[in-house]
């Protein structure tokens, strides 16, 4: 044992460790040491700082990944209720299209019914005057047809200067 310590204390080669590097490494005591002094202190720091370190790390993994799911099922709704949002705005829209088209066949109703209705009221009072004037036309001309005789020897009479008798 003692031959290990010697060995440890002192260099454990001469030669070097790397052959063309330029970093000797010399292992003596005082590093075996130091390793045990620092695998001390992490068995020491372990249960004081590293295992409450790793429940923190972990429980905000958990929390996050809980948050991302919780985000996650939050968008599909979102997306489900924008879809049902966005079915029955074309439903909507459909639906007013369907009025506004109905619409639009009534009042072309109308509009039809009301020329129509126009054109047989105007169609009546032409005929009602055409009636008339054709009455009238017919007494004017019954009327002349009754005078001419005397018109036609007056107007002979005016032209000829002297009277005209009529026949």
């Amino acid at each position: 044992m003692t031959q290990l310590f010697q060995h440890l204390s002192g260099p454990l080669s001469k030669a070097p460790l790397v052959a063309s590097g330029g970093i000797n490494l010399d292992l003596d005591l005082s590093a075996l040491v130091h390793m045990v002094l620092f695998f001390g202190f992490v068995v020491f720091m372990k249960p004081l700082i590293f295992d409450p370190l790793l429940r923190v790390f972990e429980e905000r993994e958990r929390r996050t990944a809980g948050a991302i799911d919780k985000a996650r099922a939050m968008d599909e709704e979102a997306l489900a209720l924008k879809k049902e949002a966005d079915a029955q705005l074309d439903d909507a829209r459909r639906e007013a299209s369907a009025d506004r088209d109905a619409n639009r066949s009534k009042l072309a109703k109308l509009r039809n019914e009301a020329t129509t209705s126009t054109r047989d009221a105007i169609a009546k009072t032409l005929d009602e005057g055409m009636g008339k004037v054709s009455a009238e036309v017919a007494g004017i001309q019954r009327d002349l047809e009754q005078e001419r005789a005397t018109l036609a020897s007056e107007i002979a009479s005016r032209v000829l200067g002297r009277e005209v008798k009529s026949s």
